[in-house]
């Protein structure tokens, strides 16, 4: 009877870390496989890098108004691109907020 118990306890376990091993394998992440080298013409409002870990390649990745564009990192324009969106970031960042306070002065004549 103890013998069936342990039995049974290690086939729940192994059934468990079975099911635990193939959620993670039907997990899905999506990335660059391939990179444009033409330039972008939508407005880009983002980025972010994308390292290489195949099938996935050394990119960048341009957020557009119309979508994500994988671009090659080696490019002068992405470069400069980066260099710009990058100061525009640091420009927000040191920018205080501006507040207007307005204070009056009530004087009374006697």
């Amino acid at each position: 009877m103890q013998m069936c118990i342990r039995g049974l306890t290690c086939l729940a376990f192994l059934a468990g870390v079975i099911l635990v091993g193939s959620a993670s394998e039907i997990k899905v992440t999506t990335c660059c496989t391939e990179m444009s080298e033409k330039s972008i013409t939508a407005p880009i409002i983002g980025y972010r890098m994308q390292r290489k870990n195949l099938p996935c390649v050394r990119a960048v990745i341009f957020e557009t108004s119309e979508g994500e564009v994988c671009s090659h990192w080696k490019q002068d324009w992405v470069f400069e691109k980066i260099k710009e969106l990058e100061q525009i970031r640091r420009a927000k960042k040191t920018t205080p907020a501006t507040t207007t306070t307005s204070s009056t002065m009530s004087t009374t004549k006697s």
